[in-house]
């Protein structure tokens, strides 16, 4: 029975570990209210110690009663001296037949959206990504958390 209940508990610990183990989950903000105002812009900070290609992705948690498909927005990535790039994410967060696309359990789904633009930075230092919504609406409600996952491009399997 104490040989069962070791390898039970072994086994459930396991997969509690590997559902938290993420490489780069991403940085994520709160938004006051779960109201993102059109005038919020939330800033993320990355330090990149290694010049080369990257992918920025858009991390969105959003609770099952935001009213839209979709949601879209407005990035800016600098480097102090160096040129401004922007992007204009659309993110789809449920299909036409109105079905959650993120993952998630209950009222919460997290959508991570990467971008098909791939950015070439040849400096390091401190990089500054910020985001603001471009919708219709001044206000979105349900939207819980914003983030920003920055990571390495592959390309044929090569960094």
């Amino acid at each position: 029975m104490k040989k069962k209940l070791c390898i039970y508990t072994l086994f459930l610990l396991s997969c509690c570990m590997a559902c938290n183990i993420s490489p780069n989950p991403g940085i994520y903000k709160s938004i006051a209210r779960e109201t993102w105002d059109r005038d919020s812009n939330y800033k993320f900070e990355f330090n990149i110690t290694q010049p080369g290609t990257y992918v920025v992705s858009t991390c969105v948690r959003h609770s099952t009663d935001y009213k839209q498909h979709n949601l879209s927005c407005h990035l800016t990535v600098s480097h102090p001296g160096l040129m401004t790039v922007k992007m204009n994410p659309d993110i789809i967060l449920a299909n036409e037949n109105g079905e959650w696309l993120g993952q998630g359990l209950g009222g919460l789904k997290t959508i991570v959206h990467s971008s098909d633009q791939v950015l070439h930075l040849d400096s390091t230092g401190i990089y500054t990504v910020e985001i603001s919504h471009r919708m219709k609406e001044k206000e979105l409600k349900g939207i819980k958390n914003i983030g920003i996952k920055l990571s390495s491009y592959k390309i044929n399997g090569e960094e």
